[in-house]
């Protein structure tokens, strides 16, 4: 098992609370593809994976802001993609390389949103391997070391923090408010 921790508005923590987490597929998907963003503690115990939740609501939720602390399962029958992986990113470039431009004619079909205004295609390239089956399978969550602009308009090259974004909701075992 292991701890995750999810930043939102106390509104939103109450109903998921109340009737679980859902994946909502918005029309510009997040830098990480479609799933339940969450942040997780790396190997290095650098960042508090609890802080980052908080600070994201904070900086990104409107009104009052919670923390919910998601268990979720990590044992052999789950399949996740660590997209810090050395070998993974070999296979990345290849990736990329064969659906870049489908992703480039996605983007530029989507409206607004933050991914549009940073012309971030990699959620859009994940969504599209994974349905064209490019992974030995559909992955129950992945996980990467990210920058988050706590502070607005900040951008940098050097990650703040250990996203995990769950696509199979199944994994989850218990979710607490913190």
């Amino acid at each position: 098992m292991l701890e995750v921790y999810h930043g939102t508005t106390k509104e939103i923590a109450q109903k998921i609370l109340k009737e679980n987490f859902k994946i909502i597929h918005k029309e510009v998907t997040n830098d990480l593809g479609n799933g339940v963003y969450t942040y997780c503690p790396d190997e290095e115990n650098i960042w508090d994976p609890q802080n980052n939740a908080r600070r994201y609501a904070i900086q990104y939720k409107n009104g009052k802001t919670q923390v919910l602390e998601v268990t979720i399962s990590v044992s052999s029958d789950v399949y996740y993609i660590d997209l810090d992986d050395e070998e993974f990113k070999q296979k990345w470039n290849q990736i990329r390389a064969s659906l870049e431009q489908r992703a480039n004619e996605i983007w530029k079909k989507y409206r607004r949103g933050n991914a549009k205004k940073r012309h971030n295609i990699d959620g859009i390239i994940l969504e599209l391997a994974i349905e064209k089956g490019m992974f030995d399978e559909t992955p129950d969550f992945m996980v990467k070391c990210t920058y988050t602009s706590f502070i607005p308009n900040t951008t940098s090259n050097f990650p703040n923090g250990r996203e995990l974004v769950i696509r199979n909701l199944d994994i989850i075992k218990k979710v607490a408010e913190v």
